[in-house]
């Protein structure tokens, strides 16, 4: 499962939190000047499409409409907005402007509904067609990832402190709850870690949890960790980086093929993509060729994955007359995954 680099990288015009294909194969990124940018990947050469300007805040997570051309997307203010994703000039459909209070981190797509969770400590749903709420639950404690299992009966949250809650989908009562506490630290009086990245195992019978064992506060300093749980919490695989220079794996992803692919970003000009089995020693494949990785999305054959670029801004270097440091930006590398 060593996939194969496409071209050079996409070169969108901003820093990006998150990319995501549609159910068309066309690549999303969320971008931090509140725009959601998108390419046409169909052909050999990317062709970038109209950018979509709703949001105020940051962007920060997508999802679609199974069924509908929707694109539901969120930002650092909490505002959830769905919208015609294959419209050229797209207007909201229905919209939420304070779907949480301050960031909305993660979405997800389950029975006629999105599920949002964020840094206001609670778990959401809302009605995909026209946004009306349909149920919350608080948890008090500050929230990253979330996944709904393969048979739609449970879902899962993940938090600050390493815990997994396992909710029943239909009334969120609560399973149980599973402890990773390598991914938290207490560090003076900074909160370090948390529960980055869950995914389940396709035939359910497990699930993959991601994040950093960190080494200290205020600097990203830790090292990568990819734990697989049993549905009793039991540990049956684990990976942990080598050097705590890479901090957090920030997303996983499941390639059908018996592998994950994960992305990690720790210390500038450090991070990865990388392919595991789970149960090996090490990783299958590794590239460094971008660095300060955050998100991954797959549509297919086709993988992307997006990163910061190397010289980011307060490097020191400066650009033009009137001093302004460079901007941040988000390459985009695409590969091609070999044949099953």
């Amino acid at each position: 499962m060593i996939p194969k680099e496409l071209g050079k990288p996409l070169t969108p015009p901003c820093q990006s939190s998150c990319i995501r294909f549609s159910p068309e194969g066309v690549l999303f990124a969320a971008g931090y000047d509140g725009s959601v940018l998108r390419w046409d990947v169909s052909a050999k050469e990317p062709k970038p499409l109209p950018a979509v300007k709703l949001h105020n805040g940051w962007a920060t997570a997508l999802a679609f409409h199974p069924k509908k051309p929707l694109a539901i997307s969120a930002d650092s203010h909490g505002a959830l907005i769905a919208w015609d994703r294959t419209a050229e000039k797209p207007t909201p459909v229905w919209s939420r402007p304070k779907a949480h209070d301050g960031w909305l981190r993660a979405m997800a797509i389950h029975d006629g509904s999105v599920m949002t969770l964020g840094r206001d400590g609670t778990v959401r749903s809302w009605n995909l067609d026209d946004g009306k709420p349909i149920r919350e639950l608080s948890l008090g404690v500050d929230l990253f990832s979330l996944a709904v299992a393969p048979d739609g009966k449970s879902f899962v949250v993940g938090d600050l402190f390493g815990t997994i809650h396992v909710l029943d989908s239909i009334n969120w009562k609560s399973l149980r709850k599973h402890e990773v506490k390598e991914l938290y630290l207490l560090d003076r009086i900074q909160d370090v870690g948390g529960v980055r990245s869950v995914v389940f195992k396709p035939d359910g019978q497990s699930l993959f949890v991601a994040g950093s064992v960190p080494k200290t506060g205020g600097f990203v300093q830790g090292f990568p960790l990819v734990v697989e749980l049993d549905g009793t919490g039991k540990r049956l695989s684990q990976w942990k980086g080598a050097t705590d220079n890479e901090g957090f794996i920030h997303e996983l992803l499941w390639l059908d093929e018996g592998f994950l692919a994960g992305v990690t970003s720790g210390q500038p000009g450090q991070g990865r993509l990388f392919v595991w089995k789970p149960g090996d020693a090490k990783p299958l494949f590794e590239s460094t060729k971008l660095p300060n990785c955050h998100s991954l999305a797959r549509h297919g054959k086709l993988l992307a994955h997006s990163a910061t670029n190397a010289n980011s801004s307060g490097n020191g270097k400066v650009k033009g007359k009137d001093g302004d440091y460079p901007a941040n930006t988000s390459p985009i590398q695409l590969w091609e995954l070999p044949k099953a």
